[in-house]
């Protein structure tokens, strides 16, 4: 008897499906200038941010699924009369090989909460525009949301070098308790947008340098201050490898947009898209350990407080290093502008980012973590003159990753 179960359980053990998961936490100290929407007795702030995350994934061998759950605790004003807020993140995404060249992809993502000093990207990697606080020394604001649910396939057609994916979603973005009406100049309330959004992209490898690009995307934008946005952009596009270091693509197409306003008649948009980017190493000294991206675009806008949409130019510089243990150090500068007659024609946004992680001596979980912000911003309904933005942070970083993600 002992045997056959014995046996038994080593089948089920056998036949269970493999789990690789990387538990972390971090604690941040930060310093910043307000909100938007704070209303803040001091200049600059103080908080404290503590955010456990688990990062899982189980496979077998036609499904994976990948889990992520992310809560974060803000403790806002943390040496004057502190407050404590919740955010929380979650994103789940199943792969199901139906063949070889056939895979069913579903993906779930929901961030919910009061939201912290920066445009939060959360466990989905989304990003999301600010919100207020709930304390008593600044002006309440609306619990923020954002979920996407999507499902979508992975195929190759049985050609050689031909790799299409696409994804069909419907979204929610926005405060809970939205604006219902045009929003006035110093008002940085967000609306809620709820769409549709179709993406297809398509890669096909015509020789070993060369790599044939073809993308359709497109979204129906429904927002609570009873405006409306479609759009639809279509762009073929060619990667070139100069190197195994170098590559530069270049992405023309077109876009057509149609614009549904509270008040007045429909009109559209017809413009030409491009996306130009290039990837290459800095030389520094005897060696190039610091890899830059250099994007230049010009693409449809639909900007989120008046529901315009609008053509717009932005050019960003990327500079990243990696070291062993996964330390690296991040810095990021983009500028924005739209290229427009209307009264976003002035309109303009510069940001810097910069982020370090660097591993502890003698510790093999123990990270050391510094990021920066600093955003400018003149924009036709947050003020008459440019609004300026930083935050600065100093973290500490653990973590244990069982497996390889």
């Amino acid at each position: 008897m002992p045997l056959p179960a014995l046996a038994l359980g080593w089948l089920l053990v056998a036949s269970a499906p493999a789990i690789k998961y990387k538990a972390s936490a971090r604690v941040e100290s930060v310093v910043r200038t307000p909100l938007l929407t704070e209303r803040a007795n001091a200049p600059v702030l103080n908080d404290v941010v503590l955010a456990p995350r688990l990062d899982s994934v189980l496979y077998t061998s036609l499904l994976e699924v990948k889990l992520v759950y992310e809560p974060q605790f803000l403790l806002r004003q943390a040496f004057i009369a502190p407050s404590l807020e919740l955010l929380q993140s979650v994103y789940t995404r199943a792969d199901y090989k139906i063949r070889r060249d056939l895979t069913l992809i579903a993906v779930h993502t929901t961030t919910y909460g009061k939201f912290p000093f920066e445009n939060y990207s959360g466990a989905g990697s989304v990003t999301l525009p600010e919100v207020g606080s709930a304390s008593s020394l600044f002006e309440s604001g609306s619990a923020y949301i954002y979920t996407e649910t999507a499902a979508g396939f992975w195929t190759s057609l049985g050609i050689k070098r031909l790799s299409i994916a696409g994804t069909l979603g419907w979204i929610v973005n926005g405060l809970l308790d939205p604006p219902v009406r045009p929003l006035h100049r110093g008002n940085a309330a967000y609306p809620q947008q709820r769409y549709p959004e179709l993406r297809v992209q398509s890669y096909y490898n015509a020789t070993a340098r060369d790599l044939f690009t073809l993308s359709l995307y497109g979204k129906d934008v429904s927002f609570s201050t009873g405006s409306r946005d479609a759009m639809l952009q279509f762009a073929p596009g060619l990667t070139h490898q100069f190197s195994p270091l170098v590559n530069l693509s270049v992405e023309p197409g077109a876009a057509v947009g149609l614009v549904y306003p509270r008040d007045g008649l429909p009109y559209g948009l017809l413009m030409p898209t491009f996306e130009t980017l290039l990837s290459t190493p800095v030389p520094l000294g005897n060696h190039w350990p610091v890899q830059a991206k250099v994007r230049a675009r010009y693409l449809p806008y639909m900007d989120p407080l008046t529901s315009q949409l609008i053509p717009r130019g932005d050019v960003g510089l990327d500079l990243e290093w990696k070291g062993r243990r996964e330390a690296k150090v991040i810095g990021k500068l983009r500028y924005a502008h739209p290229l427009t007659p209307g009264i976003h024609r002035n309109d303009a946004e510069a940001k810097v980012e910069v982020e370090a992680l660097y591993p502890l001596p003698l510790s093999r979980y123990l990270y050391v973590q510094g990021k920066g912000q600093y955003t400018w911003t003149d924009h036709v309904v947050i003020a008459n003159q440019p609004v300026v933005q930083w935050y600065t942070s100093v973290g500490l970083v653990v973590r244990y990753d069982r497996g390889r993600l």
